[in-house]
């Protein structure tokens, strides 16, 4: 791949002939700017290059090359499903707060905050799915608020990509490393099910900046 890397403003080229008037692609891997000559991950911004970057616009790209972090696991019983992207279980050592990793579903109204389309759907079908049913998380992180974030599974079965799959979550691009989500989502909107039975459906992440 053709592409030059920039450490703070020092940037080394590498096998790209000419910057004149070209457009590359701008994204991060392992800390590092790195332009290239094609997308390079999922939030490659695509650049217009003549003598110094200028015009520079996001673009959104296929998942790739991104790593899976490392995890651990916790197994509970689900005693509350909080929405549709958050349970609280039972474990050996307590209630432990889940948030599924990957997926952001509707939003639902939370101390009286303005509830999402299709929020209360999300949530009810995941309790369809988890209620009162043994899990297996795998714990990829702990967020701002104190909950595991990660991948849960009933009797084996994916239950963030069932959310995807079925159209009750997006998946979280911000986030998101497992390729197969993608597709789940594309099905989803293809079929029109779940939240994409909506002329016009919000991202959830959009939805909470605008509802501040």
């Amino acid at each position: 791949m053709k592409r030059f890397i920039c450490l703070g403003t020092i940037c080394v080229l590498n096998s790209i002939s000419s910057l004149a008037n070209a457009e590359v692609y701008k994204c991060s891997q392992d800390g590092i700017k790195v332009y290239s000559e094609s997308p390079c991950g999922i939030d490659a911004t695509v650049m217009t290059f003549e003598n110094s970057p200028k015009q520079e616009s996001k673009k959104t790209f296929p998942l790739t090359e991104k790593k899976q972090p490392n995890t651990s696991v916790i197994t509970g019983n689900v005693i509350k499903v909080v929405d549709g992207d958050t349970i609280t279980i039972r474990t050996s050592n307590g209630k432990v707060k889940i948030r599924f990793a990957q997926i952001d579903a509707p939003e639902t109204s939370h101390f009286g905050s303005k509830a999402q389309p299709y929020g209360k759907e999300a949530a009810m079908f995941l309790t369809s799915l988890v209620a009162n049913r043994s899990v297996r998380v795998e714990v990829e992180t702990v967020d701002q608020y104190g909950r595991n974030v990660g991948t849960v599974y009933v009797d084996g079965n994916n239950i963030n990509r069932e959310m995807v799959k079925n159209g009750y979550a997006w998946v979280y691009r911000e986030y998101a490393h497992d390729s197969t989500l993608i597709d789940l989502e594309k099905s989803a909107r293809e079929r029109h099910i779940g939240l994409w039975r909506s002329d016009n459906p919000i991202y959830p992440s959009d939805f909470r900046k605008e509802n501040k």
